[in-house]
């Protein structure tokens, strides 16, 4: 097997400048791109009123496209059919790739790495000053240039694995409605305050110096990445370990298991940012934390919570927060009468969303090992797979 000759990206692809002046009256779609492979959106409809740049840049569907500010998060896509037309700002620099040569998919491809990333972010913290990989970064960055039919092989193998992501998240974005609409359909449910079912607390910051060690039975349980892949419901177990003594010395907080846990920043958010714990866990400064009082049921003590918009509860900011104030005197719907069906069908949800965020969090991973493993030239797809892409195209 030959090793894939490497090309400055610039070579096989161009800068596609399709200005558009903004006139007075009119109405522009305009797009974006999302860092963690989020892709390409709409970022809605913008008039010179809204939009203080002068001209922008028409998108076609094709175009290579990535985010300036975010590419070491994986700001990067192909204009999806949907932004066709749509316009975008300067941030957002669109390039056609040479058909001849390369596939805009495997370029996306190739740039999902996180190992492209990790050296793009080093490239980055390594300019002082810098802000932004701009377009020059971009077309000087020597990328693999495997033979059409190689990339043809590699980008169909990836179709097939991201097309089993995209149906188990489906599944799973699914079963939250479900878990509301289980409780909501009690015939029994009145308003009742917070305050009235569980006590409300915030967690504390941990010194630096303590996080990471292993010296007790007690987890430190974090916001790791709010938006990150593989992680759906934004949490994360650090590999902190404290005793609950040392936790309280150092005026942290430990939540009971049972527990059901939120961020009080980013309110809008907060639908898929409720959990119950599974066990005892040191909460950080950035959560409340509702603790059941005796008799309340966590399972439905999330499903209230979940059902109501906590950001409404906001009325200024521009990050929403909130305080235990608001969350004690905050109105849920709740049984007048425990049930012992309900509390079992809504466990039975929650314990299928999480073995279906445990086979996204596989899935990813083995994504991102394939991939890899495909690029570096560890696995090769033999040539015989191209009568298969044939039989299917």
């Amino acid at each position: 097997m030959s090793k894939w000759e490497k090309v400055p990206a610039g070579i096989v692809s161009a800068q596609r400048k399709d200005i558009v002046t903004l006139e007075p009256g009119v109405e522009y779609q305009t797009m974006g791109v999302r860092w963690y492979g989020r892709g390409a959106y709409d970022r809605g409809i913008g008039t010179t009123e809204t939009i203080k740049a002068k001209r922008l840049f028409r998108a076609h569907k094709g175009d290579f496209v990535f985010n300036r500010i975010d590419t070491q998060k994986g700001a990067f896509d192909v204009v999806p059919a949907a932004l066709d037309g749509a316009l975008a700002t300067n941030e957002f620099p669109l390039y056609v790739v040479d058909p001849d040569q390369l596939s805009e998919r495997f370029l996306l491809l190739y740039f999902q790495q996180s190992s492209v990333l990790a050296q793009i972010d080093v490239m980055r913290a390594g300019s002082e000053g810098r802000s932004r990989w701009k377009e020059a970064d971009f077309e000087a960055w020597r990328i693999p240039l495997p033979s059409l039919a190689e990339q043809r092989r590699i980008v169909d193998i990836l179709a097939a694995v991201d097309a089993q992501i995209e149906s188990v998240a489906e599944e799973l974005d699914r079963l939250l409605p479900l878990r509301i609409r289980l409780f909501l359909d009690s015939d029994d449910l009145q308003a009742v305050n917070v305050e009235e079912l569980a006590d409300v607390s915030q967690g504390k910051a941990l010194p630096k110096a303590v996080q990471g060690q292993r010296i007790g039975d007690v987890s430190w349980f974090k916001i790791a990445d709010m938006t990150g892949p593989g992680n759906e419901d934004g949490y994360t177990l650090a590999d902190t370990r404290l005793a609950r003594e040392h936790i309280r010395g150092l005026k942290g907080a430990v939540a009971a298991a049972g527990s059901v846990v939120f961020p009080r920043v980013g309110a809008a958010v907060l639908t898929e940012k409720k959990r119950v714990l599974d066990v005892e866990a040191a909460v950080d400064e950035n959560h409340l934390v509702l603790t059941p009082k005796g008799g309340v049921s966590s399972e439905q003590l999330l499903a209230a919570v979940e059902s109501i918009r906590l950001s409404d509860l906001v009325q200024s900011g521009a990050v929403p927060s909130l305080n235990m104030g608001l969350i004690r005197n905050a109105q849920i719907p709740w049984p007048a009468h425990s049930s012992a069906q309900l509390d079992s069908a809504l466990g039975k949800v929650r314990e299928e969303a999480r073995k279906l965020r445990a086979e996204l969090s596989r899935l990813r991973a083995f994504r991102s090992a394939i991939l890899s493993s495909l690029l570096d030239q560890e696995i090769e797809i033999p040539e015989v797979y191209d009568a298969l892409l044939g039989g299917v195209s």
